[in-house]
């Protein structure tokens, strides 16, 4: 059952994705946006595939930044998405791992530095 959620929600994220360069059309996401955005929110999500594809990574590294993005936001959804994505485009466990432990080493060194109240300026000048 798990497998047959995962592989529907990729498959609407992936239908919507695949035509970006089309004109806009309503999407998965399109559900969720206010009219008062006037159809900007779907904008967006419809060009998502072209954005990867002009970025200058490749799917598996463009996931594997998405993934870190989505540990560090604690996002299930995206997590989920992304992982799957990054694993489809030859990512391995390894590498699963390491996007993840990246956005866990940001978070911890941020709280920390932040819970001290460490100066910028100090930084700024450690790093010159």
């Amino acid at each position: 059952m798990k497998k047959i959620i995962i592989f529907t929600i990729l498959f609407i994220f992936n239908s919507f994705l695949i035509n970006a360069d089309e004109q806009i059309k309503p999407n998965f996401f399109t559900q969720f946006e206010p009219e008062s955005f006037k159809k900007s929110y779907t904008t967006i999500t419809t060009k998502m595939a072209a954005f990867q594809k002009n970025s200058g990574f490749d799917a598996k590294i463009f996931n594997l930044f998405a993934l870190s993005a989505a540990a560090g936001m604690k996002c299930e959804y995206c997590v989920m998405a992304h992982t799957y994505e990054a694993k489809k485009a030859g990512a391995t466990e390894e590498e699963i791992k390491i996007a993840v432990m990246i956005a866990g080493v940001v978070s911890l060194n941020s709280t920390v530095l932040y819970g001290n109240q460490y100066s910028q300026e100090k930084l700024k000048k450690m790093l010159e």
